[in-house]
């Protein structure tokens, strides 16, 4: 039996990244912890989501509170959205490495002290920002 590599939980995370036309930003978005960011430009929204899933998924696992990271997950109409731009382009695949001390239950659980997990994001309406 193989080691668990991965946090399975909530691998891959999803994020749905377009342009606000309203506040004429681009907004990234965790389907499953519905963390966001926004940003002048996709690139920058995509690095900022990326290291803010990855500081909050290592915060949750020191804390041993994976729950909190899924409470306020984000609406179904983004989870559809994030659907239908995942089916006409293949998302962009990031892996983010969860650090820090996992606690003795959780490491004795997975046989590691480190894990990874992908995101996938998925991009809808960015064209209309030119």
């Amino acid at each position: 039996m193989g080691k668990i590599t991965t946090l399975q939980l909530l691998d891959p995370l999803k994020v749905f990244l377009e342009y606000d036309t309203l506040h004429e930003v681009f907004v990234a978005q965790c389907l499953q912890t519905g963390h966001l960011v926004t940003a002048d430009d996709t690139e920058t929204a995509k690095e900022m989501i990326i290291e803010l899933l990855e500081e909050e998924v290592s915060r949750a696992f020191q804390q041993n509170d994976l729950s909190r990271l899924v409470a306020h997950p984000a609406s179904m109409e983004s989870r559809a959205k994030f659907e239908l731009a995942a089916l006409a382009k293949e998302p962009v695949v990031s892996t983010i490495t969860v650090h820090g001390e996992i606690p003795q239950g959780l490491r004795l659980l997975i046989g590691q002290a480190e894990v990874a997990t992908e995101i996938r994001i998925a991009t809808g309406r960015v064209a209309s920002a030119a």
